[in-house]
């Protein structure tokens, strides 16, 4: 069509000094082509627009060079729907700041889909709507916080990106808000109930994915040396705990070894009392334990 089109605006440029009739016989000559009406209105806008370029008054053409500088700055458009809806993201938010009694915290971040690759420079998120656009800040490692919202209001929601669909993915990791010197075994055994509460009685089927399922707590540092004490019938007592092998933490480096890790399941026959003990110097690190589905 764009051939077609070109000879017949060719044509009709000589008799652009009566537009209309010019406008009239290019129709004719499209619809004659077998051509749609819209195809035919595009067309003929299209002569139209050359013809208004062409005689448009000498002095616009010899503007300043410092005017025809003034160029806008291109910048990508957010493309909606770059990720999954944004209300199966809100749910699982929400689920854990109502109903996970304080114990977990969510991070956010993007991530290249292909490892090997960095992520893309200026990266913008925003939540969209028909009605309202709201800008996500990202810091230059991908991480950022969505804010949550009653299911009705989140239900049209998606969140959009600059970035070409496919090439990044949103990671979402629960982290424990427990510091490690206040871990003791009755928070471990909330850890494991309210986790897994919320997972399968809480959070529909369709987004159970998104949360992992909790088996207790991993505690890693860069010695093997935890204890678990507590005081019983006047006595205090410490108890080693041993490392586990099968325990990777989860902020390793790809190809370099895990640093020492234990775990506490909740099911040990320990007293709710019992806590962490670490010498200050080597603070350990807290992470939730994920059930495992298959050989590590």
């Amino acid at each position: 069509m764009n051939t077609l089109a070109a000879r017949m605006a060719g044509f009709v440029g000589p008799l652009m000094r009566n537009r209309r009739t010019a406008l009239r016989i290019l129709a004719g000559g499209l619809y004659a082509a077998g051509l749609s009406q819209a195809a035919v209105a595009q067309v003929a806008h299209d002569a139209q627009s050359a013809q208004t370029v062409q005689s448009a008054p000498s002095s616009q053409a010899s503007a300043p060079d410092d005017a025809a500088q003034s160029l806008p700055t291109v910048q990508t458009s957010l493309q909606r729907g770059s990720f999954m809806p944004y209300k199966q993201i809100n749910q699982v938010l929400l689920a854990l700041k109502t109903d996970g009694e304080g114990l977990f915290v969510s991070r956010l971040r993007i991530r290249p889909s292909d490892k090997g690759q960095p992520l893309p420079p200026n990266i913008r998120l925003a939540l969209m709507t028909d009605e309202r656009t709201i800008n996500i800040p990202v810091d230059a490692e991908g991480r950022f916080e969505l804010p949550t919202f009653p299911k009705e209001e989140a239900k049209d929601m998606e969140l959009g990106s600059n970035v070409p669909k496919g090439t990044t993915g949103i990671q979402l990791r629960i982290d424990l808000t427990t510091p490690p010197d206040q871990l003791d075994m009755a928070t471990v055994r909330r850890v494991v109930k309210v986790g897994q509460h919320l997972r399968d009685e809480l959070l529909p089927w369709y987004v159970r994915w998104l949360v992992p399922q909790i088996d207790g707590v991993t505690v890693c540092s860069a010695r093997p040396d935890w204890q678990l004490g507590w005081a019983e019938n006047g006595q205090n007592w410490v108890l080693p705990l041993p490392a586990d092998a099968s325990a990777k933490e989860p902020d390793t480096e790809k190809d370099k070894p895990s640093r020492p890790c234990t775990v506490l399941t909740g099911q040990e026959q320990f007293p709710d009392r019992a806590r962490l003990l670490s010498p200050a110097a080597d603070q350990p690190k807290l992470y939730i334990r994920l059930r495992q589905t298959r050989p590590s």
